[in-house]
């Protein structure tokens, strides 16, 4: 009797121990966790923070020089964003000239270039240029222009 007496505390004991590890255990996994959700969120953040603005102002008259369109649209054919564009400017029946940047005409690309763009659809409205398929910021420009 006095054999088994011993075996009972001896397992109670390495119980302890194994739940005193999964607690550490888990506790380390739990703050790992929480670290990596915290860098997520800091780069999320600092991207959305950096991010370059959706309009901006410059001198657009060389673009619109050879044109009589109010609107111009800087696209490529296997842009889906540059087909949602369009396709909101057909819907709304607005008039617009879309300069293909993969076009073999060099004043085209010349003139894609000055715009510092990195990417397309770029909308210009006057002396205003939308960087991508920002259609809330396109709406508002073409409302302040009473083109909408």
């Amino acid at each position: 009797m006095a054999l088994s007496s011993l075996k009972v505390p001896l397992a109670l004991e390495k119980m302890m121990i194994n739940r005193q590890a999964f607690k550490s255990l888990l506790s380390s996994v739990m703050t790992v966790v929480l670290g990596f959700a915290i860098g997520i969120a800091a780069l999320y953040g600092w991207q959305y923070a950096n991010q370059p603005p959706t309009v901006i102002e410059m001198d657009t008259s060389a673009h619109f020089a050879a044109t009589d369109k109010r609107l111009i649209l800087y696209s490529a054919s296997w842009c889906q964003y540059c087909d949602k564009v369009k396709n909101y400017l057909n819907q709304h029946q607005l008039v617009f000239e879309n300069r293909d940047i993969e076009s073999a005409d060099p004043k085209v690309q010349q003139l894609f270039q000055t715009l510092g763009a990195e990417g397309i659809p770029q909308i210009l409205i006057g002396n205003k240029v939308i960087r991508g398929a920002d259609l809330a910021a396109l709406e508002d420009e073409l409302k302040k222009r009473q083109l909408l």
